[in-house]
């Protein structure tokens, strides 16, 4: 499903948005926080994304590439769908030219209403590593409550690093049982 927002096109992700998104990929500064270092093949480029394609595959996991004017700026992401529980986790990388422009949150404004609106999710989760000051405050914008670290939880460039988790209830039909 393409999501559509006042500035950006969402599209689902495909195969032919790999070398649109290889500039995202092969820098280093915008890849600093992600799960893995920048890239320097191409080749490596499209095997990620052959990757998340085959996770949409499965229905566990969503991806779309952020199109601004016709240029692919970035992409947001749905993973770890539960349906059973009724919840997910966000994700989202954009090229360094579009950092402070609001288009991060504008985008995420339109994954979450995705996700609570057709997908009808009631809590999503965004985990983020500790030193990524950007990527709180974009998600505590988009009303994401920060709720502990855990330590130690991704293991890159052979150091452990811990990753703060922020979590988002969908309040108009959420109930705590707790």
């Amino acid at each position: 499903m393409i999501l559509q927002t006042e500035r950006l096109r969402l599209a689902p992700l495909q195969l032919s948005d790999a070398p649109a998104l290889l500039a995202i990929l092969r820098d280093e500064e915008a890849m600093a926080f992600w799960h893995r270092p920048a890239i320097a093949r191409a080749a490596t480029g499209s095997e990620i994304i052959a990757a998340q394609l085959a996770a949409m595959a499965d229905g566990q996991f969503l991806y779309w590439t952020v199109w601004r004017d016709g240029d692919a700026i970035g992409s947001v992401d749905l993973s770890a769908l539960d349906f059973g529980h009724l919840r997910g986790e966000v994700g989202f990388l954009f090229r360094r030219d579009q950092w402070g422009l609001g288009l991060a949150r504008e985008a995420m404004a339109a994954l979450i209403a995705h996700a609570f609106g057709c997908l009808k999710l009631e809590r999503l989760e965004a985990r983020i590593h500790a030193g990524n000051r950007r990527a709180k405050k974009l998600v505590m914008a988009s009303g994401f409550q920060p709720e502990g670290r855990l330590r130690g939880y991704l293991l890159r460039d052979s150091a452990r690093h811990d990753v703060d988790v922020f979590g988002l209830l969908n309040k108009s039909i959420a109930k705590n049982g707790a």
